[in-house]
Formats: C-alpha cells, sequence, structure tokens
C-alpha cells in the first residue's frame, strides 16, 4: 500500500511539472505603433488649434529664458565658459540657443575660415586645413609654430583659453570636398574650389587646464561626397563639462542599402530645469544611382519621431508610413504631371501637447473613389478647433489648418 501512495505522489509531480512546462507564461507583445490607430483628440483636454500660436510664443519665451546667458539658474560649469566668449572679455560670444552652434563655432574659430588660403593649382582653389599654434601673450603680442602639423591651436595667455583641433585623429585621412568657383583675378576666370575636410576630428575648448567643451566628429566620406554627401558620419558635442553635460548634442546620419536614418538629440540643464529635443527619421527603400544626376529613390515606408520638452510645454510628434508602392523619387519622375497619382500605403500620424493628442491622421494614402489623382482623400485627421472636434479628409485638413498659419 505505501509503496502505491508513493507511485502515486512521484506521478502527480511529475504530471504538474510537465504541465508548468507545457503552459509557460507569455508576456503580451506590444501594440505597434505604426499599424495602430492614434487615439483622438478630446474636446476640454486636447490644445485647441486657435490656441497654437499663443502656446508656441509662450514656449518659445520659456526656452529663450531657459538658455539665456542671463538666467541666475544658469549651470556654474557653463557660466565659465560663456564668461570666456563674452564679447567684453574674449574672442567671440558663444550662443546657446542652439547647442550645434557649439561645434560650428569651434570649427570656425580654429580654423579661420575668413583668411582662406588660396593656391593655384591644376584643380584651381584649394582650401586646406589649418594647422600650427597662435598665442596671444599677455603683453598684446602675438606669436606663431608651425606645430602641431595635423591640428590647430589658440591660446590666450590672459585669460588661460586654449581653443585646439585635432584633423586626424588615430592618423584618419582627410578628404577634398568641391566647394562651388570663385574669380581668379591672376588668370581672369572662375577657378573651381575644393576645401579639405577630415574623417575623423575633435576639438576641446580649455580654461587653465579645465576642459570646458568638446567635439568629436567622424564620417565615412564614400563615393558620393561630392553629390549627395557622405555614407554616413557622427558629430558630438558637450559644454560645461564631459560629464553630466549641461549642454550637448549628438547626431547621426547614414544613406546605406536599406534606405537613410538620421537622428539628432540636445539637451540643456540648468540647476532648477532641463529641456530637450530630439528627432529620429527612418525613411527606408531601395537606391540606384546616387552618385549621378539620375538619382533614384524608392520608398518603402518610413518612420518620423520628433519631441520637445520643456518645463511647461512637452510636444511629441510621430508620423508611421507602411507598405509604399508606386512612387519613385528622381529628378525625372519629380517633373511628371501628378507625381503621387498611383502611390499606395498607410498613415499613422498624431501630434500630442501635455500628454494629450492634438491631431491625428489614420487611412490609406491611395487616391480615393474621387479619383482627382491626389491622395489622402482616404486619410481621416482629427482636432479640435473653436472648442469643437473636427473630422476631415487630408487634403480639407491641410486647407483648414492653413488658415490658421500667419500670411
Amino acid at each position: 500500500m505505501n509503496r502505491t501512495v508513493a507511485l502515486l505522489t512521484v506521478t502527480t509531480l511529475l504530471l504538474a511539472a510537465c504541465q508548468k512546462q507545457d503552459t509557460p507564461k507569455v508576456e503580451p507583445k506590444p501594440a505597434d505603433p505604426a499599424t495602430t490607430t492614434p487615439a483622438p483628440p478630446v474636446v476640454g483636454q486636447s490644445l485647441d488649434l486657435k490656441d497654437v500660436a499663443t502656446t508656441a510664443e509662450r514656449a518659445a519665451m520659456q526656452f529663450e529664458t531657459l538658455t539665456d546667458p542671463a538666467n541666475p539658474d544658469l549651470d556654474p560649469d557653463l557660466k565659465s565658459l560663456m564668461r570666456l566668449f563674452m564679447p567684453t572679455s574674449g574672442p567671440m560670444s558663444l550662443s546657446l540657443d542652439r547647442p550645434t552652434q557649439i561645434g560650428r563655432q569651434l570649427l570656425d574659430r580654429v580654423t579661420g575660415r575668413s583668411k582662406l588660403s588660396s593656391q593655384s593649382i591644376v584643380v584651381g582653389i584649394r582650401e586646406p586645413l589649418p594647422t600650427g599654434t597662435i598665442s596671444l601673450k599677455a603683453d598684446g603680442t602675438v606669436s606663431e609654430s608651425t606645430t602641431p602639423t595635423d591640428g590647430r591651436v589658440l591660446i590666450d595667455e590672459a585669460t588661460g583659453l586654449r581653443v585646439e583641433a585635432k584633423w586626424r585623429v588615430n592618423g584618419a585621412p582627410t578628404v577634398w570636398v568641391d566647394n562651388g568657383t570663385r574669380y581668379d583675378y591672376v588668370k581672369n576666370t572662375w577657378v573651381p574650389v575644393q576645401t579639405e575636410l577630415p574623417t575623423n576630428a575633435s576639438g576641446t575648448i580649455s580654461e587653465k587646464g579645465t576642459a570646458r567643451a568638446g567635439a568629436t566628429f567622424s564620417m565615412t566620406p564614400g563615393g558620393c561626397l561630392n553629390t549627395f554627401g557622405p555614407d554616413a558620419l557622427k558629430l558630438n558635442a558637450w559644454a560645461g563639462r564631459q560629464t553630466n553635460a549641461p549642454l550637448s548634442m549628438n547626431l547621426e546620419y547614414s544613406w546605406g542599402a536599406q534606405g537613410l536614418k538620421l537622428t539628432a538629440n540636445a539637451q540643456h540643464t540648468t540647476t532648477k530645469n532641463a529641456g530637450s529635443v530630439s528627432v529620429d527619421l527612418s525613411l527606408d527603400g531601395t537606391t540606384a544611382n546616387r552618385c549621378t544626376d539620375t538619382l533614384t529613390f524608392t520608398p518603402s515606408g518610413a518612420t518620423l519621431k520628433a519631441d520637445l520638452n520643456l518645463p511647461s510645454h512637452k510636444v511629441a510628434s510621430a508620423v508611421y508610413l507602411r507598405d509604399v508602392k508606386n512612387v519613385i523619387i528622381s529628378d525625372a519622375e519629380l517633373k511628371k504631371e501628378n507625381f503621387f497619382r498611383n502611390v499606395s500605403g498607410t498613415l499613422n500620424a498624431s501630434v500630442a501637447y501635455n500628454g494629450q493628442n492634438m491631431l491625428t491622421a489614420s487611412g490609406s494614402i491611395a487616391d480615393g473613389n474621387d479619383l482627382d489623382l491626389v491622395p489622402g482623400d482616404q486619410v481621416t485627421v482629427k482636432y479640435v478647433r473653436d472648442g469643437k472636434l473636427v473630422e476631415k479628409t487630408l487634403p480639407g485638413a491641410l486647407k483648414d489648418l492653413g488658415t490658421l498659419l500667419p500670411n
């Protein structure tokens, strides 16, 4: 009897174990936003489109206050950098309203683009990357050195400022890119201009040995640099301090066999508040003849997400295009009448303000039964205007929204 009980007990346990293995817990898959119709705006909760202009103005004022160099809440390390570049105490001003300006101003400062080299050679005029060191002494005198030969250094001994750019990080080569034409008064003719660009570079701004700003840049030139740009590039910049930087930006771009991708973001943090902006674009499709005037791109879909976050204003937008067919982007095709007449695919899009959708669009982008060769009449656009929920086709919504824009 005991053997029977034991056998039954073991058998029961084995069956229970097998049952647990046969029915594992499955986590539900999150809904794909590209295939989900966005929740419509809600009257009384969603931002009324008649108030968009004034709301945008208030957001712009808040952004300006957040990034104002006179803001008492500015990060102390960022204040040190600002002090170096104020017109009364330094060689240039630093614009904080656009984080990308850090890299741009750093490049302009170290390259000295106002004094371009003009070497009349076979290709015409070449503008090489500047090298060497320029030092401004405390007594106002200037000294120059030919080193480094692979970078540019500017030193202001009175302020302890040092701006340095390295053009060939890890021995990376530079490339020449066409940059229009310029009149050569010696030859009395227009000649082509080429500008030297780095493929791997870095720059720093320091004050008395303390790093205050920096940027890194890398690029894959590819074979189309002179026509449709590089195959890929990456730029990162920061200001104030490198760890937990109060001001930073990142940019990454590529155009490969599967399409074009672009991501960019920037953040600015004060001692009390923060602001940020980000963009994520993916344009899927195939490319042919990219390095020639007969470039052809056949899109299959696209995703665009853009967000703006301020203390009192948060905007999030998303556009999803899927299963796009019967459209070819090329110089020849764009010149044809009714370019989008046969396009098909699906659209789901939304714009949200402070967490609540204020505008949505969803539907097939193909031309509807009206056969007017203008797609969008199957897309339903919803928004709140004058206290009422409005529902229109895409052409009608665009016409209606156009009346809200300033002339």
